[in-house]
């Protein structure tokens, strides 16, 4: 089995005020080739839903040794790594018009039961992975487990209707986008390269209120979301350079 390859532009809407990609929306392209892919090769989120099934991300990581400016081409590469009962581990690719390796992640999924919102068993869909698998090495290292952050309040946000997707809780690119938010705006300027790490541990449903904790240390950004009740909702980490 191959890897699959998708061809893109970063197109104006994707850009931020720095006229290069920002960060949520490289990370919305790798998650749009995600869901393509696995449609095209039988396991997409339609065909999960006939089962009342759907797939949530659990962790991730990327590493972005730039950030691609208006208009310029790239290409993404993605395959599954493989799988066991509760994760299904995905990796990517990227690569410029000339063929240069800028970027990489590997990130990890689970089937989210939409009846109980727990994880269903990975093995029924045993089939459809072994048959989707690729044999090469992961492009980087995995998702790191990520500790409780000590750290005071750096934002807030209320789960609204623009936050929330398919799968009926805030979506991925929103965390980010908050994180960047509470963020210095010169840091993102000057921004060179990245590697972050998310750890999702609790739906954001709508009409949650939010704390955004953060902190810096050894320069590393950690970010951690909770809910009004005090829970954990999803952990990050950010490295700059």
């Amino acid at each position: 089995m191959e890897k699959s390859v998708f061809k893109y532009r970063i197109e104006p809407n994707r850009v931020d005020f720095t006229g290069r990609i920002s960060v949520s929306s490289m990370f919305d392209m790798i998650l749009a080739a995600a869901g393509e892919d696995a449609h095209t090769r039988g396991f997409g989120v339609d065909a999960l839903a006939v089962n009342d099934y759907g797939w949530v991300l659990s962790r991730i990581c990327f590493e972005l040794d730039a950030l691609p400016k208006e208009y310029s081409d790239l290409t993404l590469y993605t395959w599954i790594g493989g799988y066991n009962r509760l994760i299904s581990t995905r990796n990517f690719q990227l690569a410029d018009a000339e063929g240069k390796e800028f970027g990489r992640a590997v990130s990890q999924w689970c089937m989210l039961d939409f009846n109980t919102r727990m994880p269903a068993d990975m093995n029924t869909m045993a089939k459809a992975h072994e048959g989707n698998m690729v044999d090469a090495p992961e492009p980087c290292e995995r998702p790191r487990r990520l500790l409780a952050v000590d750290s005071e309040v750096v934002g807030s946000h209320k789960v609204a209707y623009s936050d929330i997707d398919f799968n009926h809780h805030m979506n991925t690119m929103r965390y980010i986008d908050l994180i960047f938010d509470s963020m210095p705006i010169e840091v993102i300027e000057n921004l060179q390269s990245v590697r972050m790490d998310i750890n999702f541990v609790k739906e954001a449903l709508y009409g949650d209120e939010l704390s955004i904790y953060g902190n810096e240390c050894d320069g590393v950004r950690q970010y951690e979301f909770r809910n009004a009740a005090g829970e954990v909702l999803c952990r990050a980490a950010l490295e700059i350079k």
